[in-house]
């Protein structure tokens, strides 16, 4: 596997001809490219997920218009599973409680390659093809202990992203993404975008007027990351209301997922991971009501643990 030995080796690599400045600038080009094509880039094509050894194959329909970017999900082998986002909200799906597929580009839109560049050391690692098309590879290393290595290829002309690779700081390949076909062409995009019949709409419930939902702060978060959205949600349409908390680097993320308990309702910590994705939940309380926080993320399993940890320490009042 020559192109993952790469990114898990090329920082003990040297050359005569251009300086870590050098390459840090050129990776930023591309990364700001990338998600540039994020934000304007229509496309229909599929590609393979993998993680733990598991493949999914699925294909995607990605329309960017005036009335913001629609994107539909399809699993084309196993259980039938459909998905279609707005905005990257999701609207509608065949079960809503399953992994809401899996779609890098959307995940990329948010890059700062700046900011990027406090937190990982990047190199360009070259040339290759990917779906037939030529991409450039950059490689991306994080600095510290909290983070995990990535290796992205980037399309030549549209400066989409066309596969990527995730690795652990034990240099194990944690999830491969690439893209088999794409196609630009509007036909192929636009016609696709229709949810199937099984594709059932998905809905958020805001809580009534009166009724206060404690957002759990964090003592202690990777640096770099920072908090971006703050959603209120209802389990069963009326209550308890569940508050999601989604932090990012710019590259990586997790959210802090916050659930009431009733007094009698079990609930234990626990600390799950399927590849790239860890799940750490603990037991809390405020004013004597329990609830269960769990942080799910992309982040090594030390990082999850030590932010669902530090969650005992306090506790920010209740917002809506």
């Amino acid at each position: 596997m020559p192109r993952l030995k790469s990114v898990i080796g090329w920082l003990g690599a040297t050359t005569l001809f251009a300086s870590p400045a050098l390459w840090a600038a050129d990776s930023t080009l591309w990364l700001e490219r990338m998600a540039q094509a994020v934000r304007e880039q229509s496309y229909h094509g599929s590609y393979v997920y993998e993680r733990s050894g598991i493949f999914t194959t699925q294909d995607i329909w990605k329309q960017v218009g005036d009335d913001g970017i629609r994107e539909r999900l399809l699993q084309t082998a196993g259980r039938y599973q459909e998905w279609l986002r707005q905005d990257g909200r999701l609207v509608c799906a065949t079960n809503s409680s399953l992994s809401q597929g899996r779609s890098q580009t959307s995940l990329r839109a948010g890059v700062d390659p700046e900011q990027l560049l406090e937190w990982y050391s990047m190199r360009n690692l070259g040339t290759t093809r990917i779906a037939s098309r030529d991409v450039t590879v950059i490689g991306i290393q994080p600095k510290d202990g909290f983070r995990f290595a990535h290796e992205l290829y980037i399309d030549h002309e549209t400066g989409l992203l066309l596969k990527s690779l995730l690795v652990d700081e034990g240099r194990e390949l944690l999830e491969r993404f690439q893209f088999t076909t794409i196609s630009f062409d509007e036909e192929n995009y636009s016609s696709g975008l229709e949810p199937g019949e099984s594709c059932r709409e998905v809905s958020v419930m805001e809580p009534p007027a009166g009724v206060d939902v404690p957002f759990w702060e964090p003592q202690w978060i990777p640096p770099g990351f920072t908090l971006g959205e703050r959603q209120i949600q209802s389990i069963n349409g009326d209550g308890p209301y569940v508050s999601s908390q989604i932090y990012s680097d710019g590259l990586t993320s997790f959210t802090l997922f916050v659930e009431p308990l009733g007094r009698d309702k079990p609930a234990e910590d626990l600390r799950a991971r399927l590849g790239p994705t860890v799940a750490v939940s603990r037991r809390l309380m405020a004013d004597s009501d329990f609830y269960l926080a769990t942080v799910v993320g992309e982040i090594p399993p030390r990082a999850a643990e030590r932010i669902a940890d530090s969650l005992s320490e306090a506790v920010v009042g209740a917002r809506r």
